[in-house]
C-alpha cells in the first residue's frame, strides 16, 4: 500500500494548482500552464505560468511552495540560486524566440523574519526576478516599498 502524500506536499501541489486557475480566470491574453520548452542549454523545462504566450513581452511564473522559516541562510541562498537558474532557464528559452520577458517567483506566505524577506527578495532582484508573497496586499507591498531605504537613494 503507497504512504499517504506528505501534508507540505500536498498543501503545496493545492497552491501550485489554485495559483494556476487564478491566473487562467483573471489574467488578459493568453496563458499556458506548465508550457513545455526547450532551454537554450538543450534540457527540457515546463513553465508553471506563461502569460502573453501569443505575443511578442510574455510573463514568466514560478509557483513555489517553500517554507523559508525551517532552512539555514546557507540554505536558503542555495536554495534561491537553484531557483533562479531554473527561471533563467525559463527566460532564455523565451528569449531565444525574440521575446520580451517579465519573470517574477510567486511563494504562498511571507517569512516570519522581515529580513529574511528581504535577503530573500535581494537575491532574487539581483537576477531581475520579482518576487509576490500571495498573503501580502498590493497596499502592504506599497508601503514597504516606499518605506524602503533604496527608494530614497531612487532617483525621481
Amino acid at each position: 500500500m503507497a504512504r499517504p502524500e506528505p501534508v507540505r506536499l500536498r498543501r503545496g501541489k493545492e497552491f501550485h494548482q489554485a495559483e494556476q486557475a487564478d491566473w487562467r480566470r483573471t489574467a488578459q491574453g493568453e496563458v499556458a500552464i506548465e508550457k513545455g520548452i526547450k532551454k537554450p542549454s538543450g534540457r527540457l523545462g515546463r513553465i508553471d505560468i506563461l502569460a502573453g504566450a501569443d505575443t511578442n513581452s510574455v510573463g514568466v511564473a514560478e509557483v513555489k511552495a517553500t517554507d523559508w522559516d525551517r532552512m539555514t541562510v546557507p540554505s536558503l541562498r542555495r536554495n534561491v540560486a537553484r531557483q533562479v537558474r531554473q527561471i533563467w532557464g525559463y527566460i532564455e528559452s523565451q528569449l531565444a524566440q525574440g521575446k520580451e520577458v517579465s519573470p517574477g517567483i510567486i511563494f504562498p506566505t511571507r517569512p516570519e523574519s522581515m529580513e529574511r524577506m528581504e535577503l530573500i527578495e535581494a537575491l532574487f532582484e539581483e537576477h531581475g526576478i520579482a518576487v509576490v508573497w500571495k498573503d501580502e496586499s498590493i497596499e502592504e507591498r506599497r508601503a514597504r516599498s516606499a518605506a524602503s531605504p533604496l527608494r530614497e537613494h531612487s532617483p525621481p
